[in-house]
């Protein structure tokens, strides 16, 4: 990283998979060195190149992983950049707090859909990866708070599976439109599975409505049904 927080003759690559090791050797969760640790790669394959790309472009001061889980791409990117980093989950059965404080990193239990973020924006860069698939309620609210929540200038990366391959989830709603507004009184029911998964007419008529444009769209591979891959930009 170079002086000015831009990342410098980086092989992001290796520090990409510098960070998978960090992350599987402090995880207190056994899901990820036994599955999840090998699977992540597939669901977002562009995200990190785009990040190392736009930070090269411009340094990132402060950056939000919404729904961190085990928090490797925050990690990358407080290592790249060596910005302000912060994560939320609205639980901390993935996250290993001992590596978040060894590096420096930020973490609270709190749930975007809602609760406002523990710490003050604006934050130029928001990580919101395997997220929109086990909102709750209607995503359009919490899209437009991750909007509110950048910088100027500031871009969001989402990943999430593609409903043409994955198939619907009808488990909880028979459509998209059935799923409530966020409501405190409904906090106690919330589920975390995969309550709405999205095809691509659906998803970027969410992410317009909420005031986002894509800057970058590419499918990666999954495992093996394919994801969306995004960068957003505010369209105020």
């Amino acid at each position: 990283m170079s002086a000015t927080g831009k990342p410098k003759d980086c092989d992001w690559v290796r520090l990409l998979e510098e960070c998978r090791k960090e992350v599987a050797d402090f995880t207190p969760n056994p899901y990820y060195r036994a599955a999840y640790g090998a699977e992540e790669l597939s669901y977002w394959q562009h995200v990190p190149r785009w990040i190392y790309d736009d930070a090269c472009e411009r340094a990132p001061r402060r950056c939000l992983d919404v729904g961190c889980a085990y928090g490797t791409l925050l990690l990358f990117v407080k290592r790249l950049t060596g910005c302000e980093a912060f994560g939320t989950d609205f639980t901390d059965a993935y996250t290993s707090r001992e590596m978040f404080e060894r590096r420096g990193i930020g973490f609270a239990v709190s749930n975007v859909e809602l609760d406002e973020p523990p710490w003050p924006p604006p934050f130029d860069m928001i990580i919101f990866t395997e997220v929109l698939e086990h909102l709750n309620f209607q995503a359009e609210t919490t899209l437009r708070k991750l909007s509110r929540l950048l910088a100027p200038g500031g871009r969001v990366y989402l990943s999430t599976p593609d409903a043409a391959e994955w198939g619907r989830t009808t488990k909880y709603y028979r459509s998209y439109a059935e799923l409530p507004e966020p409501r405190e009184e409904l906090r106690a029911k919330i589920v975390d599975d995969h309550v709405w998964q999205f095809d691509e007419r659906e998803l970027v008529t969410v992410l317009t409505n909420a005031g986002f444009e894509i800057v970058r769209s590419a499918y990666s591979k999954g495992n093996p049904q394919r994801h969306f891959n995004m960068t957003l930009r505010a369209s105020r």
